[in-house]
């Protein structure tokens, strides 16, 4: 191959490199934080003739304030008709985001719920180098900037729903007693 015919590929295959990872930093940036997922389980646990448990299981909502159209869908959950909200943490992403998280439960804060939080929920979520994962670093890892979880808990426990941050607690739902835990 000719000294012109290597730098012609070198620089097609340059280009291609530099689109795909424009394309990456796109859905990145675009289309991969609007893509939030809804999925339906049916798990056969209750007894024969019991009626239906609904439950709404909530999870890294990563909220910051002008995240408006996210906070329109996660209100609109309550369109489902859950029985009980579970919310598993990381509500929080930014230091102002309380706010934001409860008007987005708003409509399910009316509902019997239990919570515990995520890492996301004390601290704010940082950039991380994913070949870090990867290399088995024994760097010890700084934490984000503390977040304000204790103003989240207050408005969850106002609302009536049930901290399970290491605690087993019964939990009522219409006219079941049921048991939960968390850690």
């Amino acid at each position: 191959m000719s000294t012109l015919g290597r730098t012609a590929a070198l620089r097609v295959l340059g280009l291609g490199a530099f689109g795909l990872g424009v394309a990456a930093l796109g859905y990145a940036a675009g289309i991969e934080p609007r893509s939030w997922t809804l999925r339906r389980a049916t798990i056969p646990v209750l007894p024969a003739g019991a009626p239906p448990l609904r439950v709404l299981h909530l999870s890294d909502l990563h909220m910051t304030p002008q995240q408006h159209s996210k906070q329109r869908w996660v209100a609109g959950l309550a369109d489902l008709g859950p029985d009980l909200v579970v919310n598993t943490g990381d509500n929080l992403a930014h230091p102002r985001a309380v706010p934001a998280v409860l008007r987005a439960l708003q409509p399910l804060l009316t509902l019997p719920g239990v919570f515990v939080f995520g890492s996301n929920d004390y601290f704010a979520p940082q950039p991380k180098n994913p070949l870090r994962y990867l290399a088995g670093s024994r760097r010890q890892y700084s934490h984000g900037d503390r977040l304000p979880w204790r103003d989240l808990r207050a408005a969850f426990t106002e609302h009536g729903w049930t901290d399970l941050t290491h605690a087993r607690r019964e939990v009522a739902v219409d006219s079941r007693a049921l048991v939960a835990a968390g850690v």
